[in-house]
Formats: C-alpha cells, sequence, structure tokens
C-alpha cells in the first residue's frame, strides 16, 4: 500500500492509505490558481483536516510503500476507536 505525506510550510500531514496523488495535486493546484482555497484531506486515523493553500505556499508530497493496515480506510464515518489505537510513530 502506498502511504502519501503533504508537507505545508513544515506542517506534515500523513494522508490515509490510498490517497490518489494526482487529485491531491489537482486540487492543490486549483486552490493557487484561485488565490487560494481550502483543500480537505483525511488523515491516518479516519480525521477530515482542511488546510489553506495559496500561492507562494510550499507544498511538498511525499509516498512511501508501507504494510496495509486495515484500520486505515479514509473512510471519516469510522474514525480509529480507543480499540483500535495507533501511534505516529508507527507511521514511519
Amino acid at each position: 500500500m502506498r502511504r502519501t505525506t503533504l508537507t505545508i510550510e513544515g506542517h506534515s500531514y500523513v494522508l490515509a492509505q490510498g490517497t490518489e496523488t494526482a487529485t491531491l495535486k489537482a486540487s492543490a493546484e486549483e486552490a493557487v490558481v484561485a488565490g487560494g482555497k481550502f483543500v480537505d484531506l483525511t488523515v491516518v486515523g479516519n480525521i477530515a483536516v482542511s488546510v489553506l493553500v495559496s500561492p507562494g505556499v510550499a507544498i511538498v508530497i511525499t509516498t512511501q510503500e508501507v504494510p496495509d493496515d486495515p484500520r486505515d480506510t479514509g473512510h471519516l464515518s469510522e474514525p480509529y476507536s480507543d480499540d483500535n489505537a495507533w501511534d505516529i510513530a508507527d507511521l514511519f
């Protein structure tokens, strides 16, 4: 499985497994062309995050191969519960 990390101005967001980088890039480019827009993301833990992307903001997208995590579905209606706790250190 591929995991994508989006870094904006030094803040990193580890995205849900299976995030399409082409869609993410298109959303970021659209936000810049518009002069700035919020881009919605789903991060590990199935949590929604909105980031403001605007001209002049440095964005870095990295991907890596990782073992599949069945909890990391990207479904916002299924955030990880205490029974499925995870540690961010497990991601790296």
